[in-house]
């Protein structure tokens, strides 16, 4: 159990006090620090990343969930989550992004962020290459009615070909234009069945996965406990109103726990890690 009086002490301490030795430069717009598990002054979230401990299950992927919100709650403001991000939160974003086999994004979002293709460094490329993993993500988009179209640019200039996870009842003319320009996972008859796709995709040797959303989506894998990983930037806004959390949908009946695995904060912004315990 990590005691919240030492976090408070650790927060007052790096963000507000002008006393201490100096901190090396940071390639951010404040100097970037852990604070849990241990103490690092000015962290790379590439190496944060890449240090933690992902063993997947043996029937589907580790499955990691990256959402930032303010700190009471929202996550967009005037609908986009861009608003809310720090120049740490997009190197998190960025390194999170070079983990996984596959990001799993739901349709909504893919419309409301006009995704594209994933884009990654050739230096990212190389770590993946290493770790023997593709040179970039595959992307799969739920969408249980298969209403996407096959022009976006997430699919006209894409360097690895995207996925669509949809259903029986989805219409057959709308997958049959998605399969000119993607991979097809049907899984579920009305509804998205998350855990017979995902069993899907591990069997297509995709052992970790990122989702980014939406709420919807983040909903369902909670429903499904099939969250190992929750990363959650809080931007030090105030919001208000009727604006989105960052899991909507179905109450879940019994709550799911993980466990803090680490903090990190650059200036007023908190980078949080989540794991379920091995």
């Amino acid at each position: 159990m990590v005691d919240s009086r030492w976090i408070t002490s650790e927060l007052s301490t790096v963000i507000h006090s002008g006393h201490g030795p100096a901190v090396p430069t940071s390639p951010y717009r404040g100097a970037v620090h852990q604070l849990l598990p241990t103490f690092i002054n000015d962290v790379n979230p590439v190496e944060l990343v890449a240090d933690a401990l992902r063993a997947s299950p043996s029937d589907r992927p580790w499955v990691a969930v990256n959402m930032v919100a303010s700190i009471d709650g929202a996550i967009e403001i005037e609908g986009r989550s861009g608003a809310l991000g720090s120049p740490a939160d997009k190197a998190m974003f960025h390194a999170l992004r070079e983990m996984p086999d596959v990001i799993l994004v739901g349709a909504g979002t893919v419309r409301a962020e006009n995704y594209g293709p994933v884009q990654l460094d050739t230096a990212a490329q190389a770590r993946r290459v290493a770790r023997g993993q593709e040179r970039f993500p595959r992307l799969a988009v739920v969408s249980g009615r298969a209403r996407l179209d096959p022009t976006a640019r997430l699919f006209s200039d894409a360097k690895q070909r995207p996925i669509v996870i949809t259903t029986e009842s989805a219409s057959t003319d709308a997958v049959a234009n998605l399969r000119e320009v993607a991979d097809i996972i049907v899984a579920g008859g009305d509804g998205v069945d998350l855990r017979d796709a995902l069993a899907q995709l591990h069997a297509q040797r995709m052992t970790t996965l990122l989702c980014e959303g939406g709420p919807t989506l983040n909903n369902q894998l909670l429903a499904d406990d099939l969250v190992d990983e929750w990363c959650q930037t809080i931007s030090p806004v105030l919001v208000g109103g009727t604006a989105t959390r960052g899991a909507r949908g179905p109450a879940m009946g019994a709550a799911n726990a993980l466990k803090l695995t680490r903090v990190v904060v650059e200036e007023d912004v908190l980078l949080l890690r989540y794991a379920r315990e091995s």
